[in-house]
């Protein structure tokens, strides 16, 4: 049983660096709309930061700079959007660091919210971080986002700590969760 846990902890460290996975773009229905779900390209950007201006009122938390270096990161991640009609309508990204895939972004239109998207993208960034050998996912939340936090701890996310003035806007704190990979 130690060997097992060992070779895991191993292939963790190492999926860190390792080749970048191919995600299959596809069609997924969703609460009986069809969307399409694929792998986020530099072109997208521009489109990202009009999607986080339109769900945190105004403001983009990353810059255009943030999401090149993460698409463009030696670590092994996954970033997802999801297109309705040719518009992307929600996103997702995660980055793989020693045993952990961390939860960098995930943002859904507000028109598209409670629709289930979210979920099915923390399923998909899941089934990667298994794939990853990784033991677990972790994220940050704002204190504030009761609607965020409910759907986390729904999806099997639980809260570890604190984290004072985590966000620059309003000095909010943060709470640190974490779900391990089954």
């Amino acid at each position: 049983m130690e060997r097992k846990i060992m070779l895991k902890r191993f292939r963790s460290a190492f999926s860190a660096f390792h080749h970048k996975e191919r995600y299959m773009s596809h069609e997924q229905e969703i609460a009986e709309k069809k969307y399409v779900v694929r792998e986020i390209t530099s072109e997208d950007i521009k489109d990202l930061l009009k999607l986080e201006r339109e769900v945190y009122t105004g403001e983009t938390p990353w810059p255009r700079s943030a999401f090149l270096t993460e698409l463009h990161s030696s670590y092994s991640h996954l970033y997802l959007c999801v297109l309705y009609q040719n518009k992307i309508v929600a996103f997702i990204g995660g980055r793989v660091f020693f045993g952990d895939t961390h939860i960098t972004h995930i943002a859904v239109h507000p028109d598209f919210q409670r629709l289930g998207i979210a979920s099915f993208l923390l399923q998909e960034i899941e089934a990667f971080a298994y794939r990853q050998h990784c033991q677990t996912l972790s994220l940050e939340v704002r204190i504030s986002n009761i609607d965020a936090k409910r759907l986390y701890r729904k999806s099997g996310y639980e809260a570890k700590k604190r984290l004072a003035n985590y966000y620059r806007k309003g000095n909010e704190d943060a709470l640190y969760m974490v779900k391990r990979v089954e």
